[in-house]
């Protein structure tokens, strides 16, 4: 249970800074090009970009998803250290 846990507890974490990054690269290649990005087309415009929405506004549900079950991961991994208890190395 404590193997599950600890992945349960990161994969989630690793995935959103993924996606976060994969989506900040995007944005910075158009900017480089002289361009703007839409995040409602998800694409490079022409034009200057008016609002810039967080990350969290426009995937609340994943968001909140991942976090949760980073949660659920944490709760498995302290259960599993609860059950072993404490061991001495003697």
């Amino acid at each position: 249970m404590m193997r599950w846990g600890s992945i349960i507890f990161s994969l989630p974490a690793i995935l959103l800074l993924s996606l976060y990054g994969w989506e900040l690269s995007t944005v910075n290649d158009c900017i480089d090009q002289g361009l703007s990005y839409s995040f409602e087309l998800s694409t490079c415009i022409e034009g200057k970009q008016d609002v810039s929405s967080p990350f969290y506004a426009r995937y609340t549900f994943l968001v909140n998803g991942m976090l949760l079950l980073s949660v659920v991961g944490s709760i498995m991994m302290t259960a599993a250290m609860i059950q072993r208890g404490m061991v001495r190395n003697q």
